[in-house]
């Protein structure tokens, strides 16, 4: 009788125990997924031009160059973005610069710096190789390369608006929308004359990465 009690008593225990020892699945928290879309629609020389994220293969290709100084000097970054296509001759790009940073510290800007500084420079001068402000680049079908200059007889204006800084695993963004009009400029390798042919009306929806 008391063996039957001890063994009705271990089979209770033992449905105690188990339960407690069962490992329960951690499911980790949704990374953040950042949509980032671009488009281009501009007047290229009296031509309207429109790249369109995804046809013909186009797409945003975000870069940056650095200039590395020892200290005491600070440091600088330049970030550009290029709208482009594996499939095609043409592009467009819009550089902005210059971050300046400690690079003996860091690597690179902090994202403080980066957020910061894209959403003071809301109308940017224009600035050959964008080393202090805006420059854009265009290479038309032919594969000549025409560049904003910073001393320009010509009108010119740019403005960016909807600037959003946003993260994800793959790294820090700034999107934007920038709206400029100005003329570009190409030298004949040959004559070394100059050609110019205004941009009027554009329209580049894109972002910048860290």
């Amino acid at each position: 009788m008391n063996k039957f009690r001890f063994g009705i008593s271990l089979v209770v225990l033992t449905g105690m125990i188990l339960p407690s020892c069962i490992k329960h699945e951690i499911i980790p928290p949704p990374e953040p997924v950042i949509e980032l879309t671009c488009n281009f629609y501009g007047v290229v020389n009296g031509t309207d031009v429109e790249l369109t994220q995804n046809v013909n293969g186009y797409d945003n290709l975000p870069t940056k160059e650095k200039i590395i100084l020892s200290a005491p000097q600070l440091s600088s970054a330049t970030y550009y973005a290029r709208m482009g296509s594996a499939q095609s001759q043409r592009y467009v790009q819009v550089g902005l610069g210059s971050i300046q940073w400690d690079a003996s510290a860091v690597n690179d800007p902090s994202l403080t710096q980066f957020n910061d500084f894209f959403l003071a420079a809301t109308t940017p001068p224009f600035s050959d190789g964008a080393v202090a402000g805006f420059e854009f680049e265009y290479r038309d079908a032919n594969g000549k390369i025409w560049n904003s200059h910073a001393v320009n007889p010509n009108a010119q204006a740019v403005a960016f608006t909807n600037i959003v800084q946003e993260s994800d695993a793959a790294g820090d963004y700034s999107k934007f929308q920038c709206n400029f009009s100005c003329y570009v400029y190409n030298q004949d390798v040959v004559t070394l004359l100059w050609d110019s042919i205004p941009v009027q009306n554009a329209t580049l929806k894109a972002w910048f990465k860290r």
